[in-house]
């Protein structure tokens, strides 16, 4: 299984921390976000993330997030592809943030 980088987002919606996904993807957890545009919410407490449309919850998944030296450049889905040609969300790393969001299974 391969592993590939999609840009999905501009610099104009890194201070919102939004992300905007082209197709529907699988979260490790078999839970599927559509393809749309999501607020995107860290708790490094309680190690989750939440990804939020019109400021409801569509998904809750555990995260872990890695501490980076340099800010992210720009905001960034890591997918891997998954049984039946799907993609699966392994991490997510937003534009001016020093910490990579991955998604354990």
């Amino acid at each position: 299984l391969g592993a590939v980088c999609l840009l999905f987002a501009g610099f104009a919606f890194s201070a919102a921390r939004t992300i905007r996904v082209t197709q529907d993807v699988v979260l490790p957890g078999g839970q599927t976000l559509k393809a749309g545009t999501y607020n995107v919410v860290v708790n490094e407490k309680l190690d989750q993330v939440q990804f939020l449309q019109d400021s409801k919850v569509v998904v809750t998944h555990a995260c872990k997030c890695i501490p980076q030296e340099k800010k992210n450049r720009e905001t960034e889905l890591q997918m891997e592809q998954g049984p039946g040609n799907t993609q699966v969300l392994q991490e997510i790393k937003l534009a001016g943030e020093t910490r990579i969001i991955t998604l354990p299974s």
